[in-house]
């Protein structure tokens, strides 16, 4: 009985699904009337690297003024 009841609802389920499945999607659509015509260079990518032969020592650099009471005196004002 058992056997029955699961072949009946294997067929039902097909029965259900096959229609499902035959629909086929809606193919959509873009008609371009117009002809636009794009100029220009197709600029290519470039990587530019540079590898240098020896450590560079950037301690040496120095700061001739002070930039801290530079940015006190701009934050007083108004800033329009």
């Amino acid at each position: 009985m058992t056997r029955i009841k699961l072949w009946l609802g294997l067929v039902v389920a097909l029965l259900i699904a096959v229609p499902a499945m035959a629909k086929k999607k809606a193919v959509r659509q873009v008609v371009i009337e117009e002809v636009t015509r794009v100029e220009g260079k197709i600029q290519k990518p470039e990587v530019w690297y540079l590898l240098p032969r020896s450590n560079l020592n950037f301690e040496g650099l120095k700061l001739e003024q002070k930039l801290v009471p530079k940015i006190e005196e701009s934050v007083k004002k108004d800033p329009f």
